[in-house]
């Protein structure tokens, strides 16, 4: 275990190399879903601008009640009534109609009736149903700050401002490659010894789903190929690059050295199971590879620990885990090496959060993770467990969370 490096340190030596996206360009907010915000976006003034009924109604002098009031007409929402309201006036008005010069009330119209004169039995205080100008946001107020990864209710907020383009950091630029002779592409007939590519398909989703631009290449078992591609990716102007396969000890797995002998190698080796071969490296300035496990379940579980979190931060996002404490459902027997990272189904019981372990964790099965909701965090020099251990597990952030 010593020279395996944490899962933390691996995510700091990435970060460390890292040049964040500081380039942005203006996009319409219709199609900024997802993007994330370059500067933080204000508001152009005092929002709303004018004061709006809160409900239909009628609005008038909260001075004149109890009293008898003359209707002098309607307003609807989007006219502006053309006068003040004089003494003993009331204005029937609409939601969202401005607030009449003159009047400081609106009552509802359910409690008043209808007719040219209107009959308020009671005092009535001032404000009542008026949506003041200016109550959701005073001038120059941060709308949505830097940096905020845009909801469709923060499009909303801008929409509802005026705003018809907002700043957003330009998507991260991702080189995928594939490794493997055995690894062949979906919609062929499978040859004898050979795979479906489920790798490339699913973290070029994964990526877009963090808004990066992704590139993928398939690469054969050929040592000075790869070395090639590795660095023509420095020429092309990418912010990261990501290889799946090639990073064990096998006869084929010629990426660690190649690392070593040619670039700069980070890490190999995380204190992670599955999936603790993954290594990183730098291909040049602000450039870093990471190379994770063609086995996509153990190549899965370093998505979500280090790759996710490190491009996050090339958009200047939070990368903490989101974690939950609970209890082993069933015992686990084995002793654990490496830190264990186990699929598993979160239950709230009575008696507080618990663990239901799936059953498959094979490092190359993702079924397991379509069925569970986070991983059971087993420390490493663990002996086997009993039913009701308490343990942290980290909660799958799934795309679009």
């Amino acid at each position: 275990m010593s020279h395996y490096i944490s899962v933390t340190d691996a995510i700091g030596m990435i970060r460390d190399h890292l040049r964040p996206i500081s380039e942005s360009q203006p996009l319409a907010v219709t199609d900024a879903l997802g993007k994330v915000l370059a500067e933080p976006v204000q508001s152009p003034g005092a929002w709303p601008p004018y004061a709006r009924a809160a409900m239909d109604g009628y609005a008038f002098r909260a001075l004149d009640t109890p009293g008898a009031l003359k209707v002098v007409g309607t307003l609807f929402a989007g006219a502006v009534w053309p006068r003040s309201l004089s003494p003993g006036e009331a204005l029937r008005i609409m939601t969202g109609a401005p607030i009449p010069l003159g009047a400081d009330t609106v009552l509802e119209l359910e409690r008043v009736g209808d007719g040219p004169v209107i009959t308020i039995s009671e005092r009535v205080k001032p404000g009542r149903n008026i949506m003041q100008a200016g109550h959701e946001y005073s001038p120059d107020d941060v709308v949505v700050p830097r940096y905020v990864r845009l909801t469709p209710l923060h499009l909303g907020q801008l929409a509802a401002l005026g705003y018809r383009t907002v700043p957003v950091l330009r998507s991260p630029r991702v080189l995928l490659l594939i490794t493997g002779d055995e690894v062949q592409a979906a919609g062929t007939a499978l040859k004898p010894g050979h795979i479906y590519d489920a790798n490339g398909p699913m973290f070029t989703a994964f990526l877009r789903s963090l808004g990066c631009s992704v590139t993928m290449r398939h690469i054969p078992d050929q040592p000075q190929r790869l070395k090639e591609v590795l660095r023509q990716a420095s020429a092309k102007h990418y912010d990261l690059v990501i290889s799946t396969g090639g990073v064990s000890v096998g006869g084929r797995d010629y990426l660690p050295d190649l690392l070593a002998d040619h670039f700069e190698r980070l890490f190999w080796h995380v204190d992670m199971h599955p999936g603790k071969a993954t290594a990183a490296a730098l291909l040049a300035p602000n450039l870093p590879l990471i190379a994770l496990s063609g086995n996509p379940g153990a190549a899965l579980t370093a998505w979500y620990l280090i790759v996710a979190p490190t491009v996050l931060n090339l958009l200047h996002q939070s990368t903490d885990l989101s974690e939950v404490r609970g209890r082993l459902a069933s015992p686990y027997p084995k002793p654990t090496r490496e830190t264990r990272y186990l699929k598993a189904r979160f239950r709230q019981g009575t008696t507080g959060l618990w663990f239901d372990l799936v059953d498959n964790q094979s490092s190359d099965a993702l079924s397991s993770f379509a069925a569970a909701d986070g991983l059971v965090v087993i420390p490493h020099g663990s002996p086997p467990q009993p039913q009701g251990a308490e343990f942290t597990a980290i909660r799958l952030r799934r795309p679009g969370d």
